[in-house]
């Protein structure tokens, strides 16, 4: 098919108006791919949201070839999107596109990461406390009651009572205001561990920023810390589902060793509270006998 400005009698198009050639366009709304041959605003033929293709030289298409550069996750382009649209469409992709999502995340964005990992698990978490603590205090109360009955020891009364300082208005507070620290360190922790396990696998092929991007956008189930009584157990399944995901997509590995890498970290963790509960089982049993 000829193009238009080589028939006679039509106007040619302004060379800034055509592209030297088709190019391949992401949707930054969609992120599917296709095919153009203008820059400028147009609308995406598979969502019809709009975005702008830039001018692409020529040296620019021609070693766009072997181009690896992912487009960015909506977080990492918030600044083009908006900070709550890009949130928002992180979060949904993460909990229902999650390969797309791990497939468009970049290698060099690590601090843009680790905003969207503390912002998601710390506002979540803290609302969570808030909306959870009087039922833990309810809970409290009836346990002081039950154990009044049982001990009357008053070191084991001293030592229920610190466990339960956590439903007052003070730890309350405390604990909202921690939340963002701990979930710096839950995340450093969890992407170390998990990249250590997948290194000595021989799978941590694309160095740790690929880890941490996965651990970083595998906290989007945060959100769930939210609900009470449920959600922290949702949040945690759900982060491990998407870690093992995202480990093979940033890694491009296989689905047994990413879950093999992200599941070890835990087992070795279930067997530490599993001894410690075991100690504790104990050391109340000698504090009950008369």
């Amino acid at each position: 098919m000829q193009s238009p400005w080589k028939h006679p009698g039509r106007t040619g198009c302004r060379a800034s108006d055509v592209l030297e050639g088709a190019v391949l366009a992401r949707c930054p709304s969609c992120l599917k791919t296709f095919s153009t041959d203008r820059p400028g605003r147009q609308s995406c033929p598979v969502c019809g949201q709009s975005l702008v293709v830039p001018e692409v030289s020529p040296a620019q298409v021609a070693g766009s070839g072997g181009s690896d550069t992912p487009p960015g996750t909506p977080w990492e382009r918030r600044d083009e999107l908006g900070w709550w649209t890009g949130w928002g469409r992180t979060v949904q992709q993460a909990l229902f596109e999650p390969g797309a999502l791990f497939a468009a995340a970049r290698l060099d964005k690590g601090a843009s990461q680790l905003g969207f990992a503390l912002l998601t698990t710390s506002v979540f978490w803290a609302i969570g406390e808030l909306l959870e603590a009087p039922l833990r205090s309810m809970m409290g109360d009836r346990l002081r009651e039950s154990l009044a009955g049982i001990a009357s020891d008053p070191d084991l009364q001293r030592r229920i009572d610190a466990l339960l300082e956590r439903t007052s208005p003070v730890g309350l507070l405390g604990m909202v205001l921690l939340t963002p620290v701990l979930s710096l360190l839950f995340l450093y922790v969890s992407a170390a561990l998990t990249h250590a396990v997948a290194a000595l696998m021989g799978q941590a092929k694309r160095g740790f920023p690929a880890t941490f991007a996965a651990c970083a956008y595998a906290c989007a189930p945060m959100v769930f810390l939210a609900v009470p009584g449920c959600g922290s157990i949702v949040a945690l399944l759900w982060t491990i589902v998407l870690t093992s995901i995202g480990l093979k997509v940033t890694h491009r590995i296989s689905g047994g060793a990413a879950a093999a890498a992200v599941v070890a970290p835990y087992l070795l963790l279930c067997c530490v509270l599993f001894l410690a509960a075991g100690s504790f089982a104990m050391a109340w049993r000698r504090l009950a006998q008369p």
